[in-house]
């Protein structure tokens, strides 16, 4: 099945050289699908912007173009419309033709109805990165919207024929890690005190309780600071018991968190406060911290910016993150999104590419210093702006100025905003790892040798393979994070590393809104917190499962389920109608969850879709079971004698012209759109157009391979959402 609007495009572009010469070679044909069918299948609007160009009236241009056009097999007569619009209707028996070509399948799975795949320079190497959760914490609700549009990118993408790379950006790097391994060391020390998870969640309430005196407060943080330190004299080294434990550990999520949140409230609470009882001693380091700065001690042991090994915060660090992972590939399972545990290349991959401190204390140079070589001032101009790299207030900056020199970024005061690489205590920040992982992404050993002058970065990307060597890289990332990529993708662009052969790797930011509540605020539990998307799939299963009962107790009901399939049914409808409510909407806005209207069985909604294509393939079973008529269905010639049959079959071969707009401008409501219509449109045909009771065989065929392809077109535009069919429902 070949793209409607692409053989539509070739034809004007065909009739542009004839009517007007050479010069007219290359002219985008401005077409796009008619708005209103009562003026045809597509429109062209070429004339209106030729016109002015050469000078003539559009209406003139317009009809010089339908002359070039002459006897065209795709259109019929072509109609001028206004001030020079040109009405393009296609050849009925273009669009049966068309139709009967699409292959039978045997196998479902890998039915493509048809549509060819990208080939030779056509074909890109294309890195999604989506979800991207953090170690230590639960996937929320504001995870729901990174996970499923990146997935439904990345399928659409791979579906195409293009290479795609699924890259998980873990948060699973810098000082929260701290409180990760603390927490992990409470729970192994715990047993001193005798104390339970629940002990520690005792703690925590306690500390966070706004009703609590501040001498209360004091009081507790001593206590815990005199059990802490306890502790630590037992085994100061962490040789005897930590260690130990770390080896023998099956991480475990539901007792890390707790104790995650216990290390947090401490250091919170006893942040400020100079009391000498919240200073623990070290034997074995001979050092002191303060109650709320023993997780930034530990995080910098675990990065080795600290005088000792950090072979044990290193076990600990791999503990919590892989008990982090068994719960976020439960999530993706239950999702039905296609990231896997490979996928992860979160913040500690790109380390290596960064500086590191040594124990003698010397600064190894690493990306930050790169960047400051090839973009020193006066810097390096790309997409319009120059990036300049230097140093600010004893941090390193990058800024991005007009050409004029006026800043391009501006902060609440007027003057210039730099995108920070490096702290003025040496530290790395977020935009340093996305720095390194463009580095990354776009560097090959062959294909985009990149150029870089330091030596020891060289070395260092060679240990990671190389790099990747996209071609196109994007970045599934929330709404609030778009001045970020403003100033990032300049400033990769501007090192020249993006440069592949005679073309730019493309760096796109698909930003998303915000999941809210009835009242339009963020959507949170009644007590304030962020909704666990864990609990929030569950929830739709649930109600899905109760609609499904509900449905079993109408007397009218063709279809039976068994309890597993009813179960199965629940699980379809439930996880597809939270991920298509999310998906049909403009991803660029929020909007508002509502169990409601994701469950109706009429609307643009998961259920509804699903029960279009169980309706179908119910329709299909009676006549195979059944046939009125002997009929070779598979191979019939398709009569679309009827505006509705017509109009159906338009539509089912508009899927790869969806299929190619969603690719190309990454909007996922493109393709819930156009399955919906495309519902719409058989329910249309099928209230006009008798199946099971047509008039002859021939025609019975027809509409029975058209049913058949309507269903092709539903089940691979609903896989491509991450949605599973159901046969019966």
């Amino acid at each position: 099945m070949q793209s409607l609007i692409s053989q539509v495009r070739n034809e004007i572009a065909r009739a542009l050289v004839i009517a007007i010469g050479e010069d007219a070679r290359g002219v985008d044909p401005l077409v796009k699908p008619a708005t209103d069918a009562k003026f045809g299948d597509y429109q062209c609007n070429v004339a209106m912007s030729l016109g002015k160009t050469l000078g003539r009236k559009p209406r003139d241009v317009a009809q010089a173009v339908v002359d070039g056009l002459g006897d065209s097999t795709l259109f019929e007569a072509p109609e001028i419309a206004g001030p020079g619009f040109i009405n393009l209707r296609l050849r009925t028996e273009r669009l049966s033709t068309s139709l009967e070509e699409v292959p039978s399948i045997a196998d479902v799975e890998s039915d493509r109805l048809g549509i060819s795949l990208v080939t030779g320079e056509e074909r890109r190497r294309v890195i999604v990165d989506y979800s991207s959760p953090n170690v230590a914490k639960e996937m929320h609700v504001g995870h729901l919207r990174s996970t499923v549009i990146g997935d439904v990118i990345a399928r659409v993408i791979a579906f195409q024929g293009h290479e795609v790379i699924r890259q998980n950006h873990l948060g699973d790097w810098g000082t929260q890690f701290g409180m990760v391994i603390l927490a992990l060391w409470h729970l192994c020390m715990r047993k001193h005190q005798g104390e339970s998870v629940e002990d520690f969640q005792g703690v925590t309430a306690k500390l966070t309780d706004p009703t609590l005196d501040a001498e209360a407060r004091l009081s507790l943080l001593k206590q815990r600071a005199r059990i802490h330190q306890d502790n630590l004299n037992r085994d100061p080294t962490g040789d005897v018991e930590f260690h130990p434990y770390l080896t023998a550990l099956e991480p475990s999520f539901e007792t890390l968190l707790p104790l995650y949140r216990y290390v947090s409230a401490i250091e919170k609470a006893a942040k400020g406060l100079s009391d000498e009882a919240l200073l623990i001693h070290n034997s074995e380091t001979g050092q002191s911290q303060h109650l709320s700065e023993l997780s930034r001690y530990v995080a910098a042991m675990l990065q080795g910016k600290t005088d000792r090994s950090n072979e044990q915060e290193r076990a600990a660090w791999f503990k919590a993150k892989e008990a982090t992972l068994v719960v976020c590939s439960g999530i993706y399972r239950q999702l039905g999104v296609l990231l896997e545990d490979g996928d992860i290349c979160g913040e500690s991959f790109y380390q290596p590419l960064l500086h590191e401190i040594e124990v003698n204390g010397e600064r190894l140079p690493g990306v930050v210093d790169e960047v400051k070589l090839i973009l020193a001032p006066p810097g390096k101009e790309a997409d319009g702006m120059r990036a300049v790299c230097r140093e600010d207030q004893g941090a390193i900056c990058v800024f991005l100025e007009k050409p004029d020199g006026t800043p391009c970024f501006k902060g609440p005061e007027g003057d210039a905003l730099p995108m920070l690489i490096e702290k003025s205590d040496g530290a790395s920040l977020y935009a340093t790892t996305d720095i390194a992982g463009i580095l990354y992404r776009v560097a090959h050993a062959t294909e985009n040798p990149v150029q870089l002058h330091i030596p020891r970065l060289r070395e260092q990307l060679a240990t990671l393979g190389g790099g990747l060597g996209a071609d196109r890289v994007i970045y599934v990332v929330g709404a609030p994070q778009k001045l970020h990529f403003q100033m990032l993708f300049p400033t990769a662009h501007a090192t020249g590393w993006t440069r592949k052969g005679d073309r730019s790797v493309q760096l796109e930011h698909v930003a998303f809104g915000s999941v809210l509540g009835e009242d339009r605020k963020m959507l949170k539990t009644r007590s304030g917190d962020s909704i666990k998307l864990k609990s929030l799939l569950d929830e739709a299963v649930d109600r899905a499962r109760n609609l499904v009962g509900d449905m079993q107790k109408d007397p009218n009901r063709t279809t039976d389920l068994s309890p597993e399939e009813v179960e199965n049914v629940a699980n379809i409808v439930g996880i597809g109608a939270v991920k298509y409510a999310d998906l049909c909407q403009n991803r660029n806005t929020d909007y508002v969850f509502s169990w409601d209207k994701m469950l109706a069985m009429q609307g643009n909604t998961a259920p509804y879709m699903l029960y279009a294509y169980a309706r179908i393939r119910s329709i299909y079973r009676r006549g195979a079971e059944s046939a009125p008529f002997d009929a070779d269905v598979r191979n019939a010639s398709l009569q679309l004698n009827e505006p509705a049959e017509r109009d159906l079959a338009l539509a089912v071969l508009r899927l790869p012209d969806t299929i190619d707009a969603v690719g190309e401008q990454l909007m996922p409501n493109y393709l819930c759109d156009y399955l919906y219509g495309l519902a719409g449109k058989f329910m249309v045909f099928y209230e006009n157009c008798s199946v099971l009771k047509a008039p002859d065989a021939a025609t019975y065929a027809s509409r029975m391979r058209l049913c058949d392809l309507t269903a092709r077109a539903l089940r691979i535009g609903l896989s491509l959402l991450g949605i599973r069919t159901l046969e019966k429902m």
